[in-house]
């Protein structure tokens, strides 16, 4: 019968670039979510393996071949299952579309190590842990971005070395590399001339033997990127940044210039940023009595003195008004104090998904008992291995290969127990780290000031749907779900509800 089969799933384990540090290795994913499937008698049918990509893009090979695996409709896939929820996407849409796919193969996602169901807590927590996940992910992008900028700013190159240079060291600033430099110089002093094409060039180039890092033949597209490129001279533009860099130049810059297809090469186009720091809320408001989008400016007043207002301009709506930037903004702040979840909401929150987790794991206590008495038989052994060496009945050397034998089995064990505990004790570091963001919502607003494009991800990450304004008061069409759940704050009215059968604990 249909109801006797067996529950199947896949495992999807991965890591990124040489960022294995203890407790994420491929090998310890693999093996605690083959434990995972084990205890929940889910036969396992594939395992795959992504080694040093990313999760902030779905187009991973591995991944690709798993959701591939799950469409086929000659196997039925019942779970997708992770170590953790950021292993399968850090990137909150990526997510949601990839659980609507596998959704609709009839597979569900599980992740060993937080408690993600089809139940009102589990929902709440897989959507806090893909938000954060993603923010996490964005705000460490924009620190290492922030680290570049600082690094290009002092005239350093941090990219891949472009031909003709080459780093002493990781991390080092560029060198002329005397090898292909020569062949760079002349390449410029050929091509003033306006003797060659691209492709003559190269041909040229070829001849007197230049040849790339992959030792390959030079091509015209080369030609064109080394022509463009105004590194060469020593100039460094990126990240929206150009800075003469510190190292030495490989021409001069009026030597750059003559190859250039005009002087309007020298031009700087700077593109306007989607993002206006100056406005973080400007079109994420509408207006309650006409629907009109409220936008914002800094007309200048007579005396040359800026003035930032938020408005809109539909004139003949009765609440079309021009409020203070600092009065708009306070009036959002407001708004996140009020919705931010309370002491209350969040240990009734934390002791509920900390009860639902620990029954998904009801067995790890076991477990751990059956390894603690394999260590204590093991222990034993390594006692008479010593006590057999003393009489006389083990060589020295018969001795040594026994007592490194055993200790290597209980080292083992050992290993295995401090990774469950680590595994019993995730989820509430992964509590107080979501609502280390969540507590205090308008306190990371305000400290993403210096991160406009972030400030900006968090307000939608918070409030799906735009906000609404009457004119006096903030108000909210939709919010993200953990904040919906916090209700009135009424104990009585809110929708997080225990699961049959746990009692929370909310001893102080």
């Amino acid at each position: 019968m249909e109801t006797d089969r067996q529950n199947t799933g896949i495992i999807y384990s991965r890591v990124s670039s040489a960022e294995q540090v203890q407790g994420t290795s491929l090998a310890m994913q693999e093996r605690l979510c083959k434990e995972y499937a084990e205890r929940e008698g889910i036969r396992v049918l594939q395992i795959y393996v992504e080694e040093g990509e990313s999760a902030k893009t779905a187009n991973r090979t591995e991944f690709q071949k798993a959701l591939a695996f799950c469409s086929d409709k000659k196997q039925r896939v019942d779970f997708f299952i992770v170590h953790k929820v950021d292993r399968f996407a850090r990137n909150q849409a990526d997510h949601h579309a990839t659980r609507a796919v596998l959704k609709r193969y009839g597979t569900e996602l599980r992740s060993v190590s937080e408690p993600i169901s089809d139940d009102p807590v589990g929902k709440a927590m897989e959507g806090m842990l893909s938000v954060f996940a993603e923010f996490d992910n964005n705000v460490r992008s924009a620190r290492s971005r922030s680290g570049m900028v600082e690094k290009v700013k002092r005239g350093e190159w941090v990219w891949a070395a472009p031909l003709g240079y080459k780093r002493l060291f990781k991390g080092g600033n560029l060198v002329i590399d005397d090898d292909v430099a020569p062949y760079i110089r002349e390449l410029f002093e050929q091509y003033s001339n306006g003797t060659h094409t691209f492709r003559s060039l190269a041909q040229y180039l070829e001849r007197r033997g230049m040849r790339t890092r992959k030792d390959r033949r030079p091509g015209m597209q080369l030609m064109e990127k080394i022509l463009r490129n105004p590194i060469y001279y020593g100039l460094i533009k990126g990240l929206g940044l150009e800075v003469h860099g510190t190292f030495a130049p490989i021409i001069d810059e009026s030597l750059f210039w003559k190859c250039q297809p005009s002087t309007r090469s020298r031009s700087r186009h700077n593109k306007r940023s989607k993002v206006n720091p100056t406005f973080p809320l400007k079109k994420f408001v509408s207006c309650t009595a006409c629907g009109t989008t409220i936008t914002a400016s800094a007309p200048t007043g007579r005396k040359g003195v800026k003035y930032p207002y938020y408005h809109h301009q539909k004139q003949n709506c009765p609440l079309a008004a021009h409020i203070p930037k600092e009065t708009f903004e306070q009036n959002f702040v407001e708004h996140l104090q009020e919705i931010s979840p309370d002491a209350k909401y969040e240990k009734l929150f934390k002791a509920i998904v900390l009860d639902v987790w620990q029954s998904n794991y009801k067995k790890l206590d076991s477990d751990n008992a059956r390894i603690r008495k394999e260590v204590e038989v093991l222990e034993g052994e390594r006692q008479r291995v010593f006590d057999m060496h003393r009489t006389g009945v083990y060589s020295e050397t018969e001795f040594k290969e026994q007592k490194t034998f055993i200790n290597l089995k209980i080292q083992q064990k050992k290993l295995l127990l401090e990774e469950k505990r680590i595994e019993e004790f995730s989820m509430e570091e992964a509590l107080d780290y979501c609502f280390s963001f969540v507590r205090q919502s308008a306190k990371t607003w305000l400290g993403l000031s210096d991160l406009p494009e972030h400030r900006i991800r968090f307000q939608k990450q918070v409030f799906p749907e735009k906000l609404t304004f009457d004119g006096k008061k903030l108000g909210t069409g939709k919010m993200s779900l953990v904040y919906a759940m916090n209700g009135t704050k009424d104990a009585e009215k809110t929708e997080l509800v225990t699961p049959r059968g746990i009692e929370p604990r909310l001893t102080a």
